[in-house]
């Protein structure tokens, strides 16, 4: 329970999850002195309010610009470990004191009590500083993970470090919000076993798979089943409407 009482407060900005103060002001290098590789991360347990969302992408906040190559992972694990790697991408930061940022291609759904971490990996080149922190004070075992070889993890205080990670996870935007049908017409999907249900809109409307390929195109009258469709992130066009749903 305590992961899931985090969680609320990490989710300060809507669809972005993070750690870190969001005063830049009181953001600053680690200037740790490590060996030539380092591991730094964090990692969310995810509630209830967020099941069956999906991913976007992450983002990290790079201090200087150098020439290795930063990999970041997006991985469903445990409290000590980030597991099962989900997704991954790569990015050589050519500008310092900015975002770079790695799609997931919102196909990737969020279950109730998964533990997410957010991992970024880098060879290091003496003299590159990438990482950056915030002001503090730090979410222990949340928003300071480091590892320098990648299997044992530790915090950020153990290296005299109060501080969190300036990176984030951004969820994929809701299109239309779960309930009941608005008068004013407006689309409402509601998942359901193996499918979903489309309400709030009568007329054609076409339904999509995650790579964009049409799956169904059905005449909707009034509350309509969706189904059967395997596991994903579905598209629903309905007239000048469009919206996505996760189906488990």
């Amino acid at each position: 329970m305590i992961g899931i009482t985090l969680l609320h407060l990490a989710q300060i900005s809507g669809d972005t999850l993070r750690w870190y103060n969001a005063d830049s002001a009181d953001w600053s290098v680690a200037g740790l002195i490590i060996g030539p590789y380092c591991h730094w991360a964090i990692k969310f347990v995810i509630d209830p309010s967020l099941d069956g969302r999906t991913l976007h992408s992450g983002k990290v906040y790079i201090w200087d610009p150098g020439d290795s190559l930063i990999t970041m992972r997006l991985c469903r694990g445990t409290a000590s470990n980030p597991g099962v790697v989900l997704d991954s991408g790569s990015l050589y930061a050519t500008v310092g004191h900015s975002f770079y940022e790695v799609p997931f291609g919102d196909t990737i759904i969020l279950n109730r009590g998964d533990t997410i971490w957010l991992w970024c990996y880098q060879t290091r080149i003496t003299g590159e500083w990438p990482w950056t922190i915030d002001g503090g004070p730090a979410v222990p075992g949340y928003g300071d993970r480091i590892s320098f070889d990648g299997a044992v993890w530790e915090g950020l205080n153990d290296y005299g470090f109060n501080s969190n990670w300036v990176m984030e996870l951004i969820l994929t935007p809701l299109d239309v919000k779960e309930g009941p049908a608005r008068p004013d017409g407006k689309l409402t999907l509601l998942p359901a076993p193996g499918g979903f249900w489309i309400t709030g809109y009568e007329g054609p409307a076409l339904i999509y798979d995650p790579a964009g390929r049409l799956v169904l195109s059905k005449e909707i009258k009034g509350k309509t089943l969706i189904s059967p469709l395997r596991p994903g992130v579905y598209f629903v066009v309905a007239g000048k409407q469009r919206a996505r749903v996760a189906i488990r």
